[in-house]
């Protein structure tokens, strides 16, 4: 691995450091749906576009997206209904749940957490890319490939994804040397 990890001094590393690099509407329903899920008892992080920014990539989003626990559904037999009352939308921005599927469960179920007031707990980068390379689509690849860019600790990274998803290891190895070449290494 040749990526050289960077530090830059304006990367953004909490959800108030988004401020100024995706609209405030967004930052506010994210606030606002934690509180709701934590006021539900609903353990939660938040993932997806907003979570990247937070971690180092800040890029547009169309929705706010939190992984939650299975106390976030009703199970009634096979169907699986979310519960009443938790937040979908929030001024119009839809507010998606990203459940764990049992493969994932094990490997990511400790970033689950019940935040305390007025807290949005962010997924860690780690987990975070090892979700885009699980997710596999273009989007979340390039996600993986600016937050090399950025300068998270490819390291980390790396260890994280082979002790808990080494079937995903090769790509991010080939999602590294990307971000190399891009970066004219």
């Amino acid at each position: 691995m040749t990526h050289q990890s960077k530090t830059r001094g304006t990367t953004p590393r909490c959800l108030g450091d988004l401020s100024g690099h995706v609209p405030q509407s967004y930052l506010d329903g994210a606030r606002a749906a934690s509180e709701a899920f934590r006021a539900a008892g609903v353990r939660h992080v938040l993932v997806g576009g907003l979570a990247v920014g937070a971690r180092g990539y800040p890029r547009s989003t169309r929705d706010i997206d939190f992984m939650v626990g299975d106390e976030a559904f009703e199970f009634h037999g096979p169907l699986v209904f979310p519960k009443t009352g938790l937040p979908v939308k929030y001024s119009g921005i839809p507010v998606d749940w990203v459940s764990l599927e049992p493969g994932e469960r094990d490997a990511l179920e400790e970033f689950l957490v019940e935040a305390s007031p007025g807290v949005v707990p962010i997924m860690p980068v780690e987990p975070l890319v090892a979700m885009k390379l699980l997710a596999g689509r273009q989007k979340d690849l390039a996600d993986v490939v600016e937050l090399v860019k950025s300068g998270i600790d490819v390291g980390a990274v790396a260890h994280f994804v082979a002790e808990r998803f080494p079937e995903k290891t090769e790509l991010l190895l080939r999602l590294v040397k990307v971000a190399d070449e891009e970066e004219g290494g």
